[in-house]
């Protein structure tokens, strides 16, 4: 593994740095951002994120509040804590941490948010500005692919982009940041065409939710690739692509864990400050 190690991109590295020039940002600001995260249900991952995002604010002088529901929570109570923190002026930013359990509308509790303080830009007024491409606040897990991708500082032009993805909207950010001199396939596994667009692309983005489903002899020689698949099996963590067949044949890949992970975090607290 060693022979391949100017082939990671090291999400974590990239993240720490990011993470120093954010709290130095902050330091400098009139009034200290304050980020508020509502909790629902007792689900591990979704409790280790939020903890991670905790210890992020705390490193960069941000206030944090932890908002826990238990799972059977009445979601018009939910709804009355996000309209509360709407209207809070030491609240910059308002996240729902996401998958919510089960008999929840996520619809309704996200767009109860107040789209100014929609950090994690799910809200339908910050998802139809992406599609004009008026990326005031762009969902953290987008903006830190696009910042992977930039820091290995291909130049990227003339390349074949593939988003191999579940839902079509997962992709469509891309567009605004790479459309001009690229070509962009945003491909679902139902599309009859998904292997040859994965097969033809320079850059291809991987987020499926199926452990190491892409292999070496699904893809080009010198790819980039960007694995953004967390799958947990007996207390490992494996990504949608085959790290160790695919290794020899790639020009970089972000692991996984420490890859687009980190990175979602750092661009989390960009967007607060963005809010501000």
């Amino acid at each position: 593994m060693s022979n391949f190690q100017e082939k990671i991109i090291d999400g974590r590295k990239l993240s720490l740095q990011m993470l120093v020039d954010i709290r130095q940002k902050v330091l400098k600001l009139d009034q200290t951002p304050g980020l508020a995260v509502l909790l629902i249900g007792d689900d591990p991952s979704s409790h280790l994120y939020v903890k991670l995002k905790k210890k992020a604010c705390e490193d960069c002088n941000i206030d944090f509040h932890r908002y826990l529901f238990n799972a059977h929570t009445p979601e018009d109570e939910i709804v009355k804590v996000i309209e509360f923190l709407n209207n809070d002026p030491d609240t910059t930013g308002i996240l729902v941490q996401l998958p919510l359990p089960e008999g929840y509308n996520t619809d309704r509790i996200i767009g109860a948010i107040d789209p100014n303080k929609d950090v994690d830009g799910f809200h339908p007024v910050n998802l139809e500005n992406i599609k004009q491409c008026n990326l005031k606040i762009v969902s953290p897990l987008v903006l830190g692919i696009v910042e992977l991708i930039k820091s290995t500082g291909e130049v990227i032009e003339n390349k074949k982009i593939t988003i191999l993805c579940n839902h079509k909207i997962f992709g469509e950010p891309f567009h605004c940041f790479f459309d001009a001199s690229n070509t962009i396939d945003i491909v679902t596994l139902e599309d009859a065409d998904y292997q040859e667009k994965v097969a033809t692309a320079d850059i291809l983005v991987v987020s499926i939710g199926k452990q190491q489903f892409i292999t070496a002899e699904m893809i080009k020689q010198d790819a980039i690739i960007i694995d953004v698949g967390i799958n947990k099996v007996n207390d490992e963590i494996f990504g949608d692509v085959d790290f160790e067949s695919v290794i020899s044949k790639v020009k970089y890949i972000t692991p996984v864990p420490g890859g687009v992970g980190p990175m979602t975090i750092s661009l989390l607290l960009e967007n607060l400050i963005k809010l501000m």
